[in-house]
């Protein structure tokens, strides 16, 4: 007699095997056009800040444009996540959900409208009002092509995806360098940004083909409206509390301070973002193309976990390391005061990396409210330390406070978060721990001798110094990787185009 659950994971197996074949090359092109924004996006940042805009400016360009990280999340509601995790949307409910994110995103540039003179006066800085306004056009944008971008993501279709994204960023990059060279000061970030929108609203609709029919059926979509609601409401949480410290810092210390914070930050957090941004795009669709066979989410969740591993502590190290040489060399010499924020930071950012994998895991199972209930701990606890610390330590040790906030309240929400990550997927902790290990092993033993070559060329000036220790480290930690992690060029290289690695 057949058994049944042999049939089943004969199936199951087969639906994944052209999935995990094309693993490595999808991985390729998302880790291509993240690291070409990240370039470009650094690159613009480091001329902007050395030669156009001040730390005070730079401070007003975060207050507002971080806002609006989290309303764009509100405006989808969730909705192409839906896409991507659920099976079987018909044309009438792809149209429906089309034009519910249309609806969605014309709602919330009324609320910034009318709400943006409030939040000028919070801050005191009367632009604030005018920047909201003009910013949040790309709400409206937005809203034209997120149903595009989610089917794509979907069909796993990450070559056109990066090409596009990779065309917009260099838009961004042209628009955001040769309005500030011109003088337009702060609003250079708004042109920035709204080059890249437009690109991503004609780009995305060519490559998809799909258009959306004069339909709207609210009740075929309930599904997805409760999926998409829950799935939203913890990465709208996390980009609010993740980017609440902006805002109490400008409140408490000022715009010019903010500034300098925001360079540590960038050269942290923002690097850990983009990176584990690579292996997030794959991961939610990998997730749930698996989603029904545990093994396999086990062994993915190690292999994403090694992926970010390896580049994240690589750059963590080094501002460990080097941080006042990299904020001089990168911006400048008024920068490398935030040298102590951005090693507090780089400890957080360890736990920023493996943290967002575990959402897409939740939601590729199906599972969106435990990454809801996840992301609500962190933000109040977050939240609440970062205020508590700006008005009761401030005083006496500055900003810098908050990014100790950072590095208190945070890992205990990624502890609550890898507990139901484990129990939900039924993954042994010995084993993860075991497929990972030999990647800090290895990096921390490279950190080690560029801690040395640190040392050893203290006198030296800044650039040849931070040279040395990037040699150093590059060649000790490919060498040690190699040998204990069993990783190296040529079984990247391997991955990267769905070859067996020999043993």
């Amino acid at each position: 007699m057949d058994d049944p659950s042999a049939s089943n994971a004969n199936a199951h197996s087969t639906e994944e095997a052209p999935f995990k074949k094309g693993l490595g090359s999808r991985l390729a092109w998302v880790g291509a056009a993240s690291s070409a924004v990240a370039v470009l996006d650094l690159l613009a940042i480091v001329l902007i800040l050395k030669f156009w805009v001040t730390p005070a400016t730079y401070g007003i360009a975060t207050i507002v444009v971080t806002l609006f990280w989290a309303l764009q999340l509100a405006a989808e509601l969730g909705l192409s996540a839906a896409v991507i995790q659920r099976d079987g949307h018909s044309q009438e409910q792809l149209s429906t959900l089309f034009w519910m994110n249309v609806m969605f995103g014309v709602i919330f540039y009324a609320v910034i409208w009318v709400g943006s003179p409030y939040f000028a006066l919070l801050h005191d800085e009367p632009v604030i009002e005018s920047l909201c306004k003009v910013f949040g056009i790309n709400l409206l944008v937005r809203s034209g092509y997120a149903m595009h971008h989610a089917q794509l993501r979907k069909q796993l279709r990450f070559r056109e995806l990066s090409i596009v994204r990779i065309i917009g960023n260099l838009l961004e990059f042209s628009f955001k360098v040769g309005t500030a060279a011109a003088g337009f000061g702060v609003w250079c970030f708004v042109a920035g940004s709204m080059a890249r929108s437009l690109t991503l609203f004609v780009g995305l609709p060519l490559i998809n083909k799909w258009r959306p029919s004069f339909v709207f059926q609210p009740k075929k979509c309930l599904g997805d409206i409760v999926f998409g609601a829950r799935s939203a409401g913890g990465e709208i949480l996390f980009q609010v509390y993740s980017n609440l410290d902006y805002q109490v810092i400008s409140i408490f210390f000022g715009k010019e301070v903010l500034g300098i914070y925001r360079a540590a930050y960038e050269l942290v957090l923002e690097p850990v973002r983009f990176i584990s941004g690579v292996v997030v795009s794959v991961a939610f669709p990998a997730f749930s193309k698996v989603k029904n066979n545990l093994k396999e989410v086990a062994k993915l969740y190690a292999q994403f976990t090694t992926q970010n591993l390896v580049v994240v502590l690589s750059l963590l190290v080094l501002i460990l390391i080097s941080a006042e040489d990299l904020l001089t060399i990168i911006f400048k010499e008024e920068y490398a005061v935030a040298a102590t924020a951005a090693r507090i930071l780089a400890i957080v950012g360890v736990f920023r990396a493996l943290s967002h994998i575990a959402p897409p895991l939740l939601e590729g199972l199906g599972r969106p409210d435990l990454t809801l209930r996840y992301q609500i701990t962190a933000a109040i606890l977050v939240s609440g330390l970062f205020f508590g610390f700006a008005y009761y330590l401030g005083d006496q040790f500055g900003y810098v406070v908050v990014a100790a906030a950072w590095a208190v309240g945070y890992p205990i929400a990624f502890t609550m978060l890898s507990i139901m990550v484990f129990r939900l997927s039924k993954m042994s902790v010995y084993d993860w721990l075991k497929a990972i290990a030999m990647v800090p092993f290895s990096i921390a033993l490279g950190g080690l001798l560029g801690l040395g070559a640190h040392l050893a060329a203290r006198e030296l000036s800044p650039l040849p110094r931070l040279v040395i220790v990037i040699t150093v480290l590059a060649i000790s930690i490919g060498f040690f990787l190699a040998k204990f992690a069993k990783i190296s060029p040529r079984s990247v290289l391997r991955a990267v185009k769905d070859e067996p690695v020999s043993n």
